[in-house]
């Protein structure tokens, strides 16, 4: 069976946030846990900008422009993030590190472009303008999240962060999940939305909790450039 988008949200919401509730109440040292309330207003920022509108955005843009629009949208990406962190963290922008970052988006760029011209036609500049969205939340998401990922349990951040996504995402896609047929799913559906939920949300979202702990919001948004490349 094919689901539509809102119901793909649905489930990897919904499925990410139970993955990491699961993990959280099962293990005695992470049950104990608690976010303190001076960070709230900043974890439902992070949820919306990662999660709720990242999500919602891109597979709305999608629907309405081509992955190659997408894929060249979102190589700014890095700089972006580049930008936020100097303006909201002051992280400093060196000479070395805004060219790499001009590189790897001109490396991006020519493998994207290579045999897909870009195509701004009318009916894909609604999509557009979605995936523009889409790339400044999440840009913004790295940088705003950051404190939070360095004081807290990535697995604590995960459960809170998919709770509060999946409450913003409910009233957008209940509608659409209520008419999901799963007598209707194959082997291959249900492979394919496990795939999704564990390999490229959960395991997705957890390595970059992980390694915003550890790395500046800056060089985690640089690894972007390496998707055109796998994908190639």
């Amino acid at each position: 069976g094919h689901l539509l988008p809102m119901q793909i949200i649905f489930l990897r919401v919904l499925g990410t946030f139970v993955i990491a509730w699961g993990i959280q109440v099962s293990i005695k040292e992470l049950r104990i846990l608690k976010i303190e309330r001076a960070d709230y207003p900043r974890l439902i920022l992070s949820s919306l900008l990662g999660v709720a509108i990242n999500q919602m955005m891109f597979f709305t843009g999608l629907n309405h422009t081509t992955p190659v629009d997408a894929a060249i949208i979102n190589s700014v990406n890095p700089i972006l993030v580049l930008v936020f962190a100097a303006w909201i963290l002051k992280e400093r922008i060196g000479i070395s590190r805004l060219g790499g970052i001009l590189l790897g988006a001109a490396g991006a760029l020519m493998l994207i472009l290579l045999g897909n011209p870009l195509s701004l036609e009318g009916g894909n500049l609604t999509g557009d303008m979605y995936i523009i969205v889409n790339t400044a939340s999440w840009s913004l998401y790295l940088v705003v999240s950051k404190p939070l990922m360095v004081k807290y349990n990535p697995i604590m951040m995960m459960r809170w962060m998919f709770l509060i996504g999946f409450i913003a995402v409910f009233p957008f896609s209940v509608e659409q999940a209520l008419e999901i047929d799963f007598s209707s799913f194959d082997s291959f559906t249900w492979f394919s939305i496990l795939y999704i939920i564990i390999g490229t949300t959960f395991m997705a979202y957890f390595f970059i909790t992980y390694s915003l702990k550890r790395l500046s919001s800056s060089v985690v948004a640089y690894y972007t450039y390496i998707q055109p490349v796998l994908v190639a």
